[in-house]
C-alpha cells in the first residue's frame, strides 16, 4: 500500500536523489528537478518501455506505462501530481505543457502551472476524445475506450474542447461527465460519480501538502461558450 509522505517539486534547476535508499511502495522526500519525477509507484512501472524506480526523471516525449495492479505518481512544477492507475498509457511534453492519455486513468492535482502557462495555452490533458486545458484543478480522468472518455471535475475548472464544441466546467464537489466519439463527432453527457472518492483525491493532495477545499463557492456551475 501506499505510504503517505512529503512530497512535491520539479522544474528548478538542481536535481538530487539517492534511489537506493526507498523502495517500491514509498514515497520519497521533495525533489527539485528540470521536469518530472517519480516520487512513488508500485508493481510494474516502465519509462519507454525501461523498468522505472523511485526517483527517475520524466522528460519531454517519455511514454510511462504501468502494469497490471500497478501504480506511480508524478510531480512537476509547484506542488502539481498526477497518480497513474493500472494499466494507464501516458506521453509526455512539458515544452509543449501536454499529457496525452492513450490509456488507463489518472488522479491529478495540478495547483501551481504558471510556468507552463501563458495567454494563449493553457496546461492540456489529451485523450482520444477529447482536450483539456487547466489552470489550477483536481481532477479524475479514466480513457474507458478508444470512444469513451470519463471526466469528474472534483474541484476547481477546466476548459473542455473538441471539434464540435467547447465548454468551461466548474465544480467545487465531483461533476462528472462522459464524452463519446461517434461518426467523428463528441457528444457530452452527464454521468455518475465513478472509479473514484474524495479519500482518491485527498491521498494524492495529501502528497503535495495541499487540502482540497471542498464545496468552495468559487467552484460551482457549467456553462458553454
Amino acid at each position: 500500500m501506499k505510504n503517505i509522505a512529503g512530497f512535491i517539486s520539479i522544474l528548478s534547476i538542481l536535481f538530487f536523489f539517492t534511489s537506493g535508499l526507498y523502495s517500491e511502495g514509498q514515497k520519497e522526500p521533495a525533489i527539485i528537478s528540470n521536469n518530472g519525477i517519480i516520487s512513488y509507484l508500485e508493481g510494474d512501472v516502465s519509462i519507454n518501455n525501461n523498468s522505472a524506480e523511485i526517483g527517475h526523471m520524466v522528460k519531454s516525449t517519455d511514454t510511462i506505462k504501468t502494469g497490471e495492479n500497478s501504480y506511480c505518481e508524478v510531480v512537476f512544477g509547484q506542488s502539481n501530481v498526477f497518480k497513474l492507475d493500472e494499466n494507464t498509457i501516458t506521453q509526455i511534453n512539458w515544452t509543449q505543457s501536454d499529457i496525452k492519455i492513450q490509456a488507463g486513468a489518472i488522479s491529478a492535482v495540478f495547483t501551481k502551472l504558471n510556468k507552463f502557462l501563458n495567454d494563449e495555452k493553457d496546461f492540456t490533458i489529451s485523450t482520444p476524445t477529447i482536450v483539456a486545458g487547466v489552470r489550477g484543478t483536481v481532477f479524475y480522468l479514466k480513457v474507458e475506450d478508444q470512444k469513451n472518455t470519463y471526466l469528474c471535475i472534483c474541484n476547481g475548472k477546466l476548459n473542455i474542447g473538441n471539434a464540435e464544441d467547447e465548454m468551461d466546467i466548474s465544480s467545487g464537489h465531483h461533476q462528472a461527465f462522459r464524452f463519446t466519439l461517434n461518426n467523428k463527432i463528441v457528444t457530452t453527457s452527464s454521468a455518475e460519480m465513478l472509479y473514484h472518492t474524495d479519500d482518491t483525491m485527498n491521498n494524492v493532495a495529501e502528497s503535495v501538502n495541499y487540502i482540497i477545499p471542498w464545496d468552495n463557492d468559487a467552484y460551482s456551475g457549467m456553462y458553454k461558450y
